[in-house]
């Protein structure tokens, strides 16, 4: 939920939204395109032009990153996610949660605005060794230099106290309440909200690529190029995941799941 999606070339990427019933995308990883929902302009509002390469959705307001750096944000501004979005060039990846945004500078070191509710802002940690981000409802999780996992603010249903402690992870992602990480040997783990069994239904053995998590359900990409998907099934979210072996990439929104084909 909330994830970035980084550009490659003039290929489209599959981004979610967040629980707003939208979704942005760039096309040709260049300019974005919006549409859905736009009561606080987060349609409207988008940016024109080109030199973009990621984006995220969050609950009302969206945020981009320039070619040069900069974040570009727009949409629903009643927690500051958009006036106290940080100035620079110096950031290299983004994520939205409901009502706060979370960046990665080039130097490793993060930054976060907007609502502070479940101190998801100030609670944000020191350092300078993290790769990767991921936002949930109103928690963050941060992948390290060495593999391991930091999680941070919302924490009623273990999201942050239940985060696994091992150093061997590669990618991490985020529910509304739930969260997934990706290990070096193909496995998967999750924990946190499990009233859909988005936790104990999460698959086993080893074999994945890429995971994603949406409002109450995950989906993950197997080598095969398959994919699988667990947790709530209302609107046939698990039920009508396509079968084939032809996908690269997935992602999902809090109620609508998508994949990339060859």
């Amino acid at each position: 939920m909330g994830v970035s999606a980084p550009l490659a070339g003039d290929k489209v990427p599959v981004v979610p939204d967040g629980r707003g019933g939208y979704l942005t995308w760039c096309s040709g990883g260049l300019q974005i395109i919006s549409w859905g929902y736009d009561e606080y302009n987060q349609v409207t509002d988008t940016p024109s032009g080109r030199g973009y390469t990621a984006i995220a959705g969050g609950g009302f307001h969206s945020l981009a990153l320039k070619t040069d750096g900069s974040i570009v944000s727009w949409g629903r501004d009643n927690y500051d996610q958009i006036t106290d979005t940080p100035a620079g060039n110096d950031f290299t990846a983004i994520t939205a949660g409901a009502s706060f945004s979370l960046a990665l500078k080039t130097d490793g070191s993060l930054v976060a605005w907007g609502n502070n509710n479940g101190n998801q802002v100030t609670g944000t940690p020191t350092g300078n060794d993290f790769t990767a981000i991921a936002g949930g409802y109103a928690n963050s999780h941060a992948l390290k230099t060495d593999g391991s996992i930091v999680s941070w603010g919302w924490d009623f249903y273990g999201q942050v106290t239940d985060t696994p402690a091992d150093n061997d992870f590669t990618a991490i992602a985020g529910g509304a309440n739930h969260s997934l990480a990706l290990k070096t040997d193909g496995s998967i783990v999750s924990w946190g909200y499990d009233g859909y069994n988005q936790v104990t239904d999460t698959p086993s053995g080893r074999g994945y690529t890429a995971i994603a998590g949406g409002g109450f359900h995950s989906l993950a990409l197997k080598t095969d190029g398959s994919i699988v998907s667990w947790g709530y099934n209302g609107y046939g979210l698990v039920s009508n995941t396509p079968t084939g072996n032809n996908f690269t990439a997935v992602a999902s929104g809090g109620d609508h799941s998508l994949a990339l084909k060859r």
